[in-house]
């Protein structure tokens, strides 16, 4: 009969993770010949997990922090029962529930649930965004910050900052379901959004560059994290990859089929299979970084393609997924079938691939009118 409780962290327990499906991160505690886990919150791919830490993942950091900050948890608690001389393994089932109650402050608290919250790695990261936006604008810290007034101050500086209503709605749509969650902690009263009405916005439409532009970007002489950025995306340009699709690609997914450099794999946002030839672009791209092209965030990428569609006089509001639409649209243009386009893309409904046959039309049409109206 073991004497003192053991705690370890482990991960994938039940032997499931794989390069495209993720697996928990648990705190075990071993006692009396009884084994008790307690979720983390924290899912990652099998190659994210090394040696008790998650590695090669956007954020490691604050995933690492996580996990220790519930083992720590667990374990003052673990230590406060023994003293005591009450070890209850329900009492400490609710140590993640007891340390979400103690936090005052919400920003603390609301990161602590984003990654406690089961979700995909791409949402997550949009989550993880809006809490950075509430950093910044500094006037939303404690639960006791939660008002409507402060809210509308938000809405207020989101719209200065982004100019565009589909995105300030988008900040404040990831915001409500943590206001939510205090609410049912019983952290906050009622509800700051109550009496305020955040519209949708209309669409601006897809982005995507011309032949032209993208060749600016890749003449671009650029060092440093900027050249990385500029090539993460151009590699998404000739493989139509989402970001979280393009940081998976490693030298074991690539096989050869005939001449062709080929990958079949499914997209994490969905699951759903695709298969890509990799073209020479993208080819000397993986090339150049030794197969692995998991450089930096999704995030940091857009900050750096800022700068560079300044730099190659783009005035497209460039981000990662601008690479995947200017694939998209120029393999229609080259004729390649929607049917198949809407395969290279993994879209799960055609319809999905039909937006930019539209895009294009009406590019078309507008390029007429310009030749007709030059006569």
């Amino acid at each position: 009969m073991a004497s003192v409780p053991t705690i370890r962290v482990i991960f994938d327990r039940r032997k499931t993770a794989t390069a495209v499906k993720k697996a928990s991160v648990e705190i075990e505690v071993y006692y009396n010949r009884e084994r008790t886990r307690i979720s983390t919150g924290v899912s990652v791919l099998k190659q994210q997990w090394r040696d008790g830490m998650v590695v090669n993942h956007p954020e490691a950091q604050q995933l690492n922090e996580t996990i220790r900050s519930m083992y720590d948890a667990i374990f003052a608690r673990i230590e406060t029962m023994q003293r005591n001389g009450t070890f209850d393994v329900e009492l400490l089932k609710q140590t993640k529930e007891t340390e979400v109650e103690k936090k005052a402050d919400f920003l603390d608290w609301l990161e602590e649930r984003i990654y406690k919250r089961s979700v995909k790695e791409s949402t997550r990261r949009q989550h993880i965004v809006m809490l950075n936006e509430l950093r910044n604008f500094g006037l939303i810290r404690n639960f006791s910050d939660l008002t409507t007034k402060n809210i509308k101050l938000w809405d207020d500086a989101l719209k200065a900052k982004l100019g565009c209503q589909s995105s300030v709605h988008g900040y404040h749509k990831r915001l409500k379901p943590y206001i939510l969650e205090a609410i049912q902690f019983e952290l906050i009263k009622s509800n700051p959004y109550d009496g305020i009405k955040i519209p949708r916005g209309k669409s601006e439409g897809i982005k995507y560059l011309t032949e032209d532009e993208r060749t600016r970007i890749e003449e671009l002489e650029l060092y440093g994290p900027v050249e990385k950025a500029r090539d993460m995306f151009i590699f998404s340009c000739y493989t139509g990859l989402a970001y979280s699709d393009l940081i998976k690609v490693n030298r074991k997914e690539i096989f050869m089929e005939g001449e062709d450099m080929c990958i079949i794999d499914k997209r994490l946002k969905t699951g759903t299979p695709y298969t890509i030839v990799l073209l020479p672009k993208a080819v000397e791209i993986l090339e150049k970084y030794n197969y692995d092209i998991n450089l930096m965030s999704n995030q940091k990428c857009n900050e750096y393609l800022k700068l560079i569609a300044h730099m190659a006089h783009i005035h497209t509001n460039l981000t990662m997924h601008v690479g995947r639409h200017t694939f998209a649209t120029w393999a229609l243009t080259k004729g390649v079938g929607i049917e198949t386009v809407s395969k290279m893309l993994a879209h799960s409904d055609i319809s999905m691939t039909e937006k930019y046959a539209k895009v294009l039309k009406s590019s078309v049409i507008s390029g007429f009118h310009k030749l007709r109206n030059s006569q």
